[in-house]
């Protein structure tokens, strides 16, 4: 297990492992894998569930004894919850430098 996810792990509270007071992600603060975009079939949503799934097991998340994997095919079953993770992303990097003409 990561130091990272040990430290958190140590000062978990159930229910309290979001990734925003309001979002619940992925059941995990640590997993910051905000989806781009809704997944439009099955196939995307296979896609997604590989890449989250993968971060998890890189950074030890899965390890982690509070952590249920289970909870990645529920989000990405559930598009309310997929979604509010959505709509929180960072605006993209042409948004930011863009000028707007007035």
């Amino acid at each position: 297990m990561s130091d990272k996810v040990r430290e958190c792990c140590s000062g978990w509270y159930e229910g309290k492992c979001r990734l925003s007071e309001s979002v619940q992600g992925w059941g995990c603060r640590l997993m910051v894998c905000v989806p781009d975009a809704m997944p439009n079939n099955e196939h995307d949503k296979k896609v997604l569930f590989h890449h989250v799934y993968s971060f998890a097991q890189e950074n030890g998340i899965l390890e982690c004894p509070h952590y249920r994997e289970a909870i990645i095919d529920e989000v990405i079953d559930t598009p309310a919850r997929l979604l509010e993770m959505v709509v929180v992303k960072s605006p993209l990097r042409t948004d930011l430098l863009s000028v707007k003409n007035e």
